[in-house]
């Protein structure tokens, strides 16, 4: 493991992570040099039932955690995110030395070897059996971490397992009252799935870069695991056109992201845009009309040059030049606008 001392910054600050945790973190000699945060591993405690008395535990045992989440919703930090804490090596194997766990960890083994490398670890405070339920702050506490931590490192509930998924022989019963489907419920919707780094302040979700997203497009965005980086480009607009692509859709709101379009009609509600089909209609008119510009711009040009060249100019009729520059005016006039509602379709 790491050097003895407490883990801090450049300041000589002690490193919490997760905003409002309590630091309790532990020497580095109780954990682990590096991780890559790649899953999380829920734990109950078997018999601490406060913060205190795990953060006790591990000074006697010199076992740990990442985190521990209390029955009144209190969360501490033991180990920074940047670290391994101890608390999910090793799996269980039979006689014959043949892994035991859920093959779920058998790539992690193979690259990793320790999974306290690869794994955040949570405890929940419990009974000597595991067999309290969980209170509602606790259970509130616990699934705001989770989040926290799933839009942090891009993980969902399929990276999440439970402690009995390395070590089901000598482990069964961790995480005991713990409810995964509950968990799952939660992380797929719901008013608590503000992407990281995101504020809302119930009526207005507000993105890093100060653009807002309100009303319905809020809702979806908060309902639908949104990925923190798709942050919207634009505030919504009314659209007369919401996809070139399918001029029956007709018009309505839309917000345009990083990566998604998001339209609404009264018809459909909120609902994503299909960007890949927008795009490439929209290509492909613009590689149909840009040609045609071109040249009937160079025709302008050439006119130019020759009413420049002379003020009476010679084997040159003014009225047909006249004539022709106001036939080339209108057709560029048409393209002109054609390739304006392309250019100002958001796609």
């Amino acid at each position: 493991m790491g050097e003895a001392g407490d883990t801090k910054n450049e300041s000589g600050e002690k490193m919490i992570d997760y905003p409002g945790a309590v630091d309790m973190l532990l020497p580095t000699n109780y954990s682990f040099d590096s991780c890559a945060p790649l899953s999380i591993v829920i734990h109950e405690t078997g018999g601490d039932m406060t913060l205190e008395s795990v953060h006790s535990t591990f000074l006697a045992t010199m076992r740990s955690t990442t985190f521990a989440v209390d029955l009144d919703g209190r969360v501490a930090q033991y180990v920074p995110l940047v670290r391994g804490a101890g608390g999910n090596c090793c799996p269980d194997r039979d006689a014959s030395g043949n892994l035991l766990c859920d093959p779920y960890w058998y790539a992690y083994i193979q690259q990793y070897g320790n999974l306290n490398l690869c794994t955040i670890s949570i405890e929940h405070c419990n009974n000597s059996t595991n067999s309290l339920p969980m209170t509602q702050a606790q259970t509130d506490a616990s699934n705001k971490l989770i989040l926290w931590l799933c839009q942090r490192y891009k993980l969902n509930i399929n990276h999440i397992k439970g402690h009995n998924s390395i070590n089901p022989r000598s482990k069964p019963d961790c995480p005991g009252t713990f409810s995964f489907s509950q968990l799952a419920t939660y992380l797929q919707g719901g008013s608590m799935g503000i992407p990281y780094g995101w504020k809302d302040d119930g009526q207005t979700l507000t993105a890093p870069n100060g653009v807002a997203v309100r009303l319905g497009f809020r809702d979806y965005v908060l309902s639908h695991g949104w990925d923190a980086g798709n942050y919207p480009l634009a505030p919504e607009q009314g659209v007369t056109l919401l996809e070139a692509s399918n001029p029956g859709l007709g018009g309505g709101d839309q917000q345009v992201f990083r990566w998604a379009l998001l339209g609404y009609t009264q018809l459909r509600g909120v609902f994503l845009e299909w960007c890949g089909q927008e795009l490439a209609f929209v290509r492909g008119q613009l590689a149909t009309y840009y040609p045609q510009v071109k040249t009937l711009q160079a025709e302008v040009d050439s006119l130019k040059q020759q009413l420049a060249a002379t003020q009476q100019p010679t084997g040159v009729d003014p009225k047909t030049v006249a004539e022709r520059l106001s036939t080339i005016g209108s057709a560029m006039s048409n393209y002109n606008n054609a390739i304006q509602q392309l250019v100002t379709q958001p796609l």
